[in-house]
């Protein structure tokens, strides 16, 4: 039996993929999807000689696509829909916090036929995956230590423009469009779908950071490597202190996003009422540096905003993961 499927609008114009398929397949399902953050996410691990600990980490999923065949190839011409068949889809987005082993459920239910899927994708787009975004798709604020030093950082991490490759040759101005600066393409796995059934994908922001990030060479959240790395999406030193999840007991100061500070002129910036490694922006008490949101910043902190990007594209070691109860 021949199946045409078809990608939803975050394609723009809607594309099509076609296959043959065997016995077991064709047969219409539907099913619940989550999307979950990994036990311990939450804990120190060690990074390039640095203690890590996030203290907030939130990722913007668009949508996930589950392919009947290994990455493709293709994937490295200019075009960003694999050549393959669509097994399965989660057409629309979740908000997950990475710091909450919980299930978080998508905005929408997936859908497919009960085929095998060996491949999958998660695209980080708030819409048209050719288009420019305006949501954040990953924010991260946590501390790192090493030598008796503690920097407390922040990550805003957007793609648009910031992320684009230049073009090497001016014959093929479209050869890496930004939409495969959006789609992590992740295998292998063997899933097969079945109607009622329940997705759960699991994501670890610890294998984000890799080796080579040195927190020691991050600048300020107030220097313009912190707050120009995407014009589209126009941030200030405070959007960089997230709101956490739980409070500490009995704590009113130190946490980031709370009104507990001051840096106006009766009190020197940075002082306040924070506490630990955070410091006063705006009334807000938050990280007092930044991963900067850009893969071409020159000076501080350059080479580890692409050194966070590519380990979100790329993922380490457990960073992705998903699975699939009938």
């Amino acid at each position: 039996m021949r199946w045409w499927r078809t990608l939803p609008g975050l394609l723009g114009a809607a594309a099509v993929v076609a296959a043959c398929n065997g016995t077991t397949g064709d047969q219409l399902v539907s099913f619940t999807a989550y999307a979950q953050g990994a036990p311990g996410a939450a804990q120190p691990f060690v990074v390039n000689g640095f203690t890590v600990q996030l203290t907030a980490a939130r990722m913007y999923i668009g949508a996930l696509y589950f392919d009947e065949s290994p990455p493709s190839t293709s994937f490295d011409q200019p075009v960003c829909v694999a050549t393959g068949v669509y097994a399965a889809q989660v057409p629309g987005p979740v908000e997950v916090d990475l710091l909450d082993p919980r299930p978080q459920e998508f905005s929408v239910y997936g859908n497919g036929t009960a085929d095998v899927a060996v491949s999958w994708q998660i695209w980080l787009t708030d819409g048209d995956i050719n288009e420019s975004n305006f949501t954040p798709m990953v924010n991260l604020q946590g501390t790192a230590t090493k030598n008796g030093q503690t920097y407390s950082f922040g990550a805003i991490v957007t793609i648009n423009d910031n992320r684009l490759p230049p073009v090497t040759d001016p014959a093929t101005p479209g050869e890496n469009p930004i939409c495969k600066q959006r789609i992590i393409q992740l295998a292998p796995i063997g899933i097969q779908f079945s109607n009622g059934g329940t997705l759960t994908a699991t994501i670890d922001p610890r294998g984000w950071f890799n080796e080579n990030l040195d927190f020691s060479s991050l600048p300020q959240v107030t220097d313009d490597g912190c707050l120009t790395g995407d014009p589209l999406i126009p941030v200030s030193p405070s959007t960089f202190a997230l709101a956490p999840e739980t409070l500490d007991a009995g704590t009113t100061c130190g946490q980031s996003s709370q009104p507990c500070c001051t840096d106006d002129a009766g009190a020197p910036p940075g002082t306040g009422a924070c506490q630990g490694s955070l410091v006063c922006n705006q009334n807000v008490c938050g990280p007092m540096y930044c991963i900067p949101d850009t893969n071409f910043g020159t000076g501080a902190g350059a080479l580890q905003g692409q050194e966070l990007f590519t380990g979100i594209l790329t993922g380490g070691p457990g960073a992705y993961s998903v699975s699939y109860s009938p």
